[in-house]
């Protein structure tokens, strides 16, 4: 079973992980020419240690987390890519778990979901990473809880339309977007997270390119209802003008017929636009869920 997988390895001076991480995906069982070491102008030995310890190490072409993701999935010849970390934090025992995952549940994308040890995620980066799944939950209809995970297992052969436009740390968010997008099914498993080895590179000003990055994913994969839900701001103009003409006209018997009937005017717009993003999330829903069961049903033809 493990056959069916290649391990990518994306790193950037992570010396101090990276003999753990290779050692740990070899004690799993997984070929050292199936672990691919996407390297990204590492200083510090990265590459020559990878080499050392049996991994196909690639320098990377392009810049960036999401470049190196992109390349070794283009590398790979399995049916199934799994991305994870190079500094340690990942444990390699759950790639069996993932997998065993993907082919049951027939999943194109499965997130390893970080569970186990979320104390050695900075108190900073869980909130951010709660802000960002609530964004990305909201906007796509789904209720994922990890999408930003550094480990995760992809069918390859349902990732053909992916358009890779995102780039550094945006990957992840990408890659569930597509999924989620064009319906097929993304799983989650709990795993283990674990102190980094090495020099910490995820900032703050990343999690805030992510954020703008899943805004473009959703205008990309849900058009119609981020159009929607951007025209219910409408509400908040509605609500202040609303406020100020209910101020005036309940302590001072003030009437400002204008301003009232432009508050309700536009209060009621962004009311209705908030109604139809609801809708159209509804409808972006059973189209996903449509889709799917005609795939269960041509499945169903095919083995019969």
């Amino acid at each position: 079973m493990l056959d069916e997988v290649t391990v990518i390895i994306p790193t950037k001076n992570e010396r101090e992980g990276i003999s753990r991480v290779i050692e740990e995906v070899k004690g799993v069982g997984i070929k050292p020419n199936r672990i691919i070491v996407v390297d990204g102008n590492s200083k510090d030995g990265t590459p020559e240690l990878a080499k050392e310890l049996g991994a196909k190490v690639i320098q990377q072409k392009g810049d960036g987390k999401a470049d190196a993701v992109k390349q070794g999935l283009e590398e790979a010849d399995t049916k199934y890519a799994l991305v994870m970390d190079g500094d340690g934090t990942y444990p390699a025992k759950h790639i069996p778990e993932l997998l065993e995952k993907a082919r049951k549940e027939e999943c194109g994308l499965v997130l390893g979901v970080r569970r186990e040890g979320r104390e050695n995620i900075g108190i900073l980066n869980r909130f951010g990473n709660w802000i960002l799944n609530r964004i990305f939950n909201f906007y796509f209809g789904v209720g994922l809880n990890d999408i930003l995970t550094g480990m995760y297992l992809i069918d390859r052969e349902k990732l053909k339309g992916s358009l890779f436009e995102m780039k550094g740390f945006s990957i992840e968010a990408e890659l569930v977007s597509y999924f989620t997008g064009v319906g097929e099914k993304v799983c989650e498993v709990p795993i283990e997270y674990r102190s980094r080895l090495g020099e910490k590179k995820l900032k703050v000003w990343h999690g805030i390119l992510i954020g703008r990055d899943i805004i473009r994913l959703a205008w990309r994969y849900s058009p119609v209802s981020f159009i929607f839900f951007l025209s219910s701001v409408l509400l908040i103009p509605g609500i202040l003008i609303g406020a100020y003409v209910a101020y005036y006209y309940f302590l001072y018997d003030i009437n400002y017929y204008v301003k009232g009937i432009a508050a309700i005017t536009i209060t009621s717009s962004g009311f209705i636009a908030f109604l139809l993003g609801i809708l159209s999330l509804y409808l972006k829903r059973m189209e996903i869920r449509l889709k799917k069961m005609i795939e269960s049903l041509s499945r169903e033809m095919r083995e019969s």
